[in-house]
């Protein structure tokens, strides 16, 4: 019997938007109300705070909160788009071998881990486009994830999508409904909520150490050595006897672990970078504030007078 109380099951309603008239005539088949989730609301929420966080960190790094933008907006492109194909791939795989075409649709699933490979993605593209430093900029992006993963995550404790397995421990979930399943309801781990505590751990520390400028890369190395550990962790306490059970094809592990090491190599790999490297340059144009252009010599008040024909 726990010390505490158990995690009671609570998953909100969602807030249905009634459809104009007008709309619906155009469109007939449109519904009479689009539901709005709180996952999707928390994620967005997410992306919109993840993305003010940067740019306000560039700035105080010197550096321009619009190209901080531009930056966020590839990542977050590339990381909705192969979140989902790789979620796809990995995890639905029999699903797309009915339906090839559930690879395009985008809102249908996602995967952290291919939410990752799609960002990294996004920003080789905006390399290669502007040409700027990834390590300096998406040290910044690294610095603001715990508070965007943080909405992210809650969103996924309300939608409850990543049921663990049975448990007594006094943070399980009380009457865990798993897709698929029939009543009774047990008491099951919710890692969404776990990786909830994890993201409040990391917020005050990522705060405290950026009290001082740090070399570019230092967040980008710290925060992957520091979440691939704990996602590895709680890998093994995925439910196992569910429908929708992460396929496990190697040693009884899943893509989850998998991606979690190499998270962690991605992690050391900028950690020696940041070491032994040199420091990037950050281009004229992609400085806080931005340089005062000089003055024209036609404007200065000692240029001499035009004179007069």
């Amino acid at each position: 019997m726990p010390v505490f109380l158990y995690i009671p099951w609570w998953k909100p309603e969602p807030v249905r938007i009634p459809v104009p008239d007008v709309a619906r005539e155009w469109f007939p088949s449109l519904a009479d109300h689009v539901p709005v989730h709180a996952f999707g609301m928390l994620v967005a929420l997410g992306v919109v705070i993840g993305a003010w966080v940067a740019a306000e960190k560039a700035k105080r790094d010197g550096m321009h909160p619009s190209v901080m933008n531009e930056l966020a907006g590839h990542m977050f492109i590339g990381g909705f788009v192969l979140g989902h194909v790789l979620d796809a791939i990995f995890y639905h795989w029999d699903v797309v071998e009915q339906n090839p075409w559930f690879l395009l649709e985008l809102p249908n699933g996602l995967s952290s881990f291919g939410g990752f490979v799609g960002a990294v993605v996004g920003a080789l593209i905006w390399k290669l486009r502007r040409g700027h430093s990834i390590l300096a900029f998406g040290d910044m992006g690294a610095f603001a994830f715990p508070f965007a993963w943080f909405f992210g995550r809650l969103g996924c404790f309300t939608a409850h999508d990543h049921p663990g397995r049975v448990t007594d421990f006094f943070l399980g979930v009380e009457g865990y409904q798993v897709y698929g399943g029939t009543p009774p309801w047990q008491v099951r781990h919710d890692l969404g909520l776990y990786e909830v505590f994890w993201c409040l751990a990391m917020m005050p520390l990522v705060l405290w150490l950026g009290r001082k400028k740090r070399r570019h890369g230092f967040y980008l190395a710290l925060v992957p050595i520091l979440y691939a550990p704990v996602r590895f962790g709680l890998d093994f306490l995925r439910a196992t006897d569910i429908q929708t059970a992460d396929p496990r094809p190697i040693a009884g592990l899943t893509p989850g672990h998998f991606g979690a090491v190499m998270l962690l190599l991605a992690g050391l790999g900028v950690a020696a970078r940041v070491l032994k490297g040199p420091e990037p340059s950050i281009a004229a144009d992609a400085r806080w504030p931005e340089p005062i252009p000089a003055p024209d010599a036609s404007d200065s008040p000692d240029a001499p007078a035009e004179s007069e024909a």
